[in-house]
């Protein structure tokens, strides 16, 4: 069925601004979305921010490739794309798909501002950079037929200069939780980082009321999730406590109707008032960038914030908090031997982190690192943004090979069902006390939990079964409070388990294609350390 866009007066333009579906990741959850009766985690904030931008007399309609598939007979003036670098290959074919039926194609956001020059070849305008300004400029040069073919932000915008996103124009109910964002930059240098490429060094901000009428409107819409997506969300520490006193005191008059999450640097543990208000403002999963336990990695990568108190201590008060920390750790430093992986996951294992977002280093376009490698003539390939595929450089002290099969057992190893169950438990029972603990039973909510247990208890298969009952035993018997955790960090584990496995094959396959290439390392093989020190076959050759 063909969509109509209505343009609210004469002259008005038809817009069509389409989100391209995610590739599968550790960050998807597809194996369990269907369990949760959600076709999303989240949707991208791009495109409702962008019809936020829009001025009222065009007509604006939203696609998130996620939730519906892609209308291509759309009735629009304007198509308009989105997305990381990691969307590249699907943006460019619904591009040009677009452009074969003679539509006019727009492309703007993260992967556009990256290789600007790439995204040209498949519209007739891109966008570089934030489009607070550019998108609005570029709108009526559209209706006066002079537009250019690119659009650069000459500076950083205000925050306070955007608007409140068009969450209206989603469909909210078909996501496992709502987002916003309240900041936007880092203070901090890490070499291998795109965020301080593209949103600078300065942290800037929305003002407490504006982000608190957008977390209001996703309560209207039936959130009860949130996730605050800056990519450093302390970067501005004054300002961040500021909207943390503000929301504690918004949850705590309205019985804590929303839990939050979002991004942080490891500093937070050396600031208790912090750490407090996000305990007070319902905060219960912080994402934190550790990214290895060896300091001559943090070192070369000029990640020194981390190395200012002990690691290990730093994420055990967090935890202390009552919030769980979700790690964000990188292999493939040139700082790495082989010995990186066991250290990796001693470490993932007595820091009690459950979720480990474990890459392999990539050189991301316009960063220091792809310069550095591209100097020293170690880049092998433009980044394709995906992380848990063979690394795009050639690595110091290990080959590309190495480096791929120690990151694979590593990632076997961390979701095996007894570590996995392991950490897990550890944290459930080690952390500290949350302020919006109530249940709040709904309908949805029974059906939901009906649903798990049939697919942890029933479908899943004895192991699963026998993980399942063990993990909520260990955490119920000392501590019943935490029966939802333990069923959270069950299912969740369920995501990460199967989307290795299709990890797996992927890279097998492209290992061997590798090694087809590379005949000097046909005969090499990578034996992982046991945590004893002696040797083992990898993973692949065990039970999970």
């Amino acid at each position: 069925m063909r969509s109509h866009i209505a343009a609210t007066s004469e002259g008005g333009v038809k817009i069509y601004l389409v989100t391209p579906r995610n590739p599968e990741s550790f960050w998807t959850f597809q194996s369990i979305l269907p369990i949760l009766d959600k076709d999303c985690t989240l949707p991208n904030l791009s495109m409702p921010t962008v019809a936020g931008m829009t001025p009222p007399e065009h007509g604006v309609l939203l696609c998130d490739e996620n939730v519906e598939p892609v209308d291509y007979d759309v009735d629009a003036d304007i198509v308009g794309l989105t997305g990381y670098m990691i969307h590249a290959e699907r943006i460019r074919a619904i591009a040009d798909e677009f452009q074969r039926r003679g539509k006019f194609v727009v492309i703007g956001g993260p992967y556009a501002s990256l290789c600007p020059d790439d995204a040209a070849k498949h519209c007739d305008v891109v966008f570089v950079d934030e489009a607070e300004r550019t998108w609005p400029q570029f709108l009526k040069d559209f209706e006066r037929g002079c537009f250019s073919n690119k659009y650069v932000a000459t500076e950083k915008p205000a925050m306070t200069e955007s608007p409140m996103p068009r969450f209206d124009l989603l469909k909210p109910d078909r996501y496992q939780s709502l987002c916003v964002q309240f900041a936007r930059g880092c203070p901090f240098t890490c070499e291998f980082c795109d965020i301080i490429v593209m949103y600078g060094r300065k942290p800037r901000t929305k003002s407490v009321p504006q982000i608190m009428a957008e977390i209001e409107e996703c309560r209207r819409l039936g959130a009860d999730h949130v996730l605050i997506v800056d990519d450093n969300f302390i970067g501005n520490k004054n300002a961040a406590k500021v909207l943390l006193r503000e929301l504690a005191a918004w949850g705590k008059a309205n019985d804590y109707p929303l839990i939050f999450n979002t991004e942080v640097s490891l500093n937070v543990a050396q600031d208790e008032e912090l750490l407090e208000l996000l305990q007070a403002a319902n905060f219960v999963s912080l994402f934190v960038g550790i990214e290895s336990p060896r300091a001559e990695s943090l070192k070369e990568t000029r990640k020194l914030q981390n190395i200012r108190e002990d690691m290990l201590a730093s994420v055990q008060k967090i935890q202390s908090y009552g919030m769980q920390v979700q790690a964000g750790m990188i292999v493939g430093f040139d700082a790495d031997d082989q010995d990186i992986f066991e250290e990796h996951l001693r470490f993932i294992q007595d820091a009690r982190i459950p979720v480990s977002m474990t890459g392999m280093l990539n050189a991301f376009p316009k960063t220091p690192l792809q310069a550095r490698m591209r100097a020293e003539g170690r880049l092998v390939e433009d980044s394709t943004g995906n992380q848990f595929v063979l690394t795009n450089i050639e690595p110091l002290k290990m080959t590309r090979e190495q480096l791929a099969r120690g990151y694979l057992d590593l990632l076997r190893q961390l979701y095996s069902f007894d570590l996995y169950r392991e950490r897990a438990v550890a944290f459930l029972l080690a952390c500290g006390p949350r302020v919006g603990a109530t249940i709040r039973m709904r309908l949805e909510y029974v059906r939901t939990l009906a649903r798990v247990l049939s697919a942890m208890l029933v479908t899943g298969g004895p192991e699963r079964r026998s993980f399942t009952l063990k993990l909520v035993y260990q955490v119920v018997s000392k501590r019943p409070s935490m029966l939802r955790e333990a069923l959270y960090f069950s299912i969740l584990h369920k995501a990460f388990y199967d989307y290795l496995q299709v990890l797996g094959v992927a890279m097998e396959r492209d290992l061997a294609a590798y090694a087809a290439q590379q005949p000097e390392l046909r005969d090499s093989t990578y034996t992982a350390p046991s945590s004893n020190g002696t040797s083992r076959p990898p993973a692949s050759a065990r039970r999970g």
